[in-house]
């Protein structure tokens, strides 16, 4: 089975990396390195302050007011730029929507990545006892200390999920136990990344694996690169290597399936984590969609995957796109 896969672009380490040689490279890219790392612990900093104020006091307007720049960058194709746009988008929610009052939602932390200027949030949330629940990726870019811009991934939680591992970790899966759950920052349910793994070392699996897949054989690339307890947390994938496998003969293998256009890669990294996010669309279908993945590696190996997806709506509050 062939299938046309993204090159992408390679993470600003790993271009460094593959251009340098010898001592005077080897130091700048050291250099480099230290400036990542306090670049990368200045955003955790700004991180858990605003994540704190947003999901443990449940105060998540006043984060914005607080720790984003006035004219920040929007993204979400429901909310205008700026604090005025995110202002006027909660305030007409909570008017018009019995469960628009984010006060009141029930909230999950599930994963919490920083990688330079960027961090990242894999969390779940629940609007009032009778919803199912909505998987969400946000993903803040911080300048001079403040929220400069913003991109999330929103998946409403199917029922019929082919596998026991659900969409995120732990057991906070419905409103009650959700709102019983003692929500943290610094341990979130999907654990911390490794601080004895290597962020290159992951960027790295993940770029082999990538250009393993772009020879063609997707299946080779899973045998390969996935681990042999690789755990699967995609709502529409079964469990294990088989299961990855199963799906993409289905959904790709055939010789009239539409061909997958996949976008650009925004990555932040840390530890044994590597998250993905991406713009989608197949060969001759309207429908066009804002991704991410999130893989794990334990060993060298992929050991485990979760992905959310939205559609990307015709209009959209913002000039700035989905991605």
């Amino acid at each position: 089975m062939r299938i046309s896969f993204w090159g992408g672009a390679l993470a600003p380490a790993l271009l460094a990396l593959a251009a340098c040689s010898g001592g005077e490279a080897a130091e700048e890219v050291g250099t480099e390195q230290m400036d990542h790392s306090a670049q990368t612990e200045a955003t955790r900093e700004v991180a858990h302050k605003f994540l704190t104020r947003a999901f443990i006091d449940n105060e998540f307007r006043d984060a914005y007011e607080t720790y984003a720049h006035s004219d920040f960058i929007q993204h979400n194709p429901k909310i205008a730029d700026g604090l005025e746009g995110h202002r006027a988008y909660f305030e007409q929610m909570a008017e018009s929507q019995a469960d628009g009052d984010a006060s009141k939602w029930a909230h999950v932390t599930d994963m919490l990545l920083v990688d330079g200027d960027l961090f990242a949030v894999l969390h779940h949330v629940y609007r009032s006892p009778e919803d199912n629940g909505r998987i969400v990726v946000d993903i803040w870019r911080v300048e001079d200390g403040k929220i400069a811009e913003h991109w999330d991934v929103i998946q409403e939680i199917p029922d019929g999920i082919p596998h026991d591992n659900g969409m995120a970790c732990g057991d906070a899966n419905d409103y009650a136990s959700a709102v019983a759950h003692e929500d943290s920052i610094l341990n979130p349910t999907c654990g911390a990344p490794d601080p004895n793994a290597s962020r290159e070392d992951s960027l790295a699996y993940y770029q082999a694996y990538v250009d393993e897949v772009g020879k063609g054989d997707i299946i080779s690339a899973i045998e390969t690169w996935f681990h042999p307890d690789y755990k699967q947390h995609s709502p529409i994938i079964a469990d294990g290597k088989q299961g990855a496998i199963d799906y993409l003969e289905r959904e790709w293998g055939g010789k009239d399936a539409p061909q997958p256009i996949l976008g650009e890669q925004r990555i932040v990294a840390e530890g044994d984590l590597v998250l993905v996010h991406y713009l989608y669309e197949l060969v001759g279908e309207p429908t066009k969609e804002s991704h991410v993945d999130i893989f794990r590696f334990t060993d060298g190996k992929m050991s485990e995957h979760w992905d959310v997806k939205q559609p990307i709506p015709e209009t959209s509050a913002n000039d700035n796109g989905m991605w």
